[in-house]
């Protein structure tokens, strides 16, 4: 597949199962996570509804999911594509871990949505190119220089992340259920913060 700048502005998350996310279960790469939350670009803030009248909240549960969609969407390809891209095996094993991570938290999240009878829909970004892309500040790089910005990428994306859901997602949302997937994925996705700082130490030794 040839790379492709990624839309812009649609991603965060990823990465974290919910089912699977006790401390020091990313302490390194090969060992077992779920999902994740990060990508090319931080998820849309979910005060971006245009659709919702004046006044009414717009952080609803279809567009958080959505977005939480089109996250690991992303992240899934971003993954996959630099497993194969990267130079250090460290980078190469991470990337695989966050793209199977990601894969895992969007089956639960669309069984979620499924169960509650959400559609994940294309104007709250439900839907995503099957192209491969890779961000546009990774473009340019190669080898270790393109390992130690992809890392350094995801970090930030991360942080931006967990501060999204924890500061502006979990206030807002009222459903139950997906409280406890967000609560849950939260958690996951500090693990995943966690392996990539160890792995950017590692790549910068």
């Amino acid at each position: 597949m040839r790379f492709m700048i990624a839309p812009a502005a649609v991603i965060v998350l990823t990465y974290c199962s919910p089912g699977n996310n006790s401390q020091g279960r990313e302490s390194g790469a090969g060992q077992q996570t779920s999902g994740g939350l990060s990508s090319n670009d931080t998820m849309p803030s979910p005060n971006t509804d245009s659709a919702a009248p004046a006044g009414e909240t717009t952080a609803t549960p279809t567009a958080m999911l959505s977005q939480l969609n089109v996250a690991n969407t992303t992240e899934i390809q971003l993954g996959q594509l630099v497993a194969r891209k990267a130079a250090s095996s460290q980078v190469k094993q991470i990337a695989r871990k966050l793209a199977s991570d990601h894969t895992k938290n969007q089956q639960e999240l669309r069984a979620l949505a499924q169960k509650l009878n959400l559609s994940l829909t294309p104007a709250q970004g439900g839907e995503v190119s099957d192209s491969t892309s890779i961000p546009a500040d990774l473009q340019s790089k190669s080898g270790a220089e393109f390992d130690h910005a992809f890392v350094q990428h995801q970090i930030q994306d991360h942080q931006t992340n967990i501060d999204r859901i924890r500061n502006e997602m979990l206030p807002a949302v009222q459903d139950q259920q997906i409280k406890a997937y967000l609560q849950k994925t939260v958690t996951a996705m500090e693990g995943h913060l966690a392996a990539l700082r160890k792995v950017g130490q590692q790549i910068s030794g």
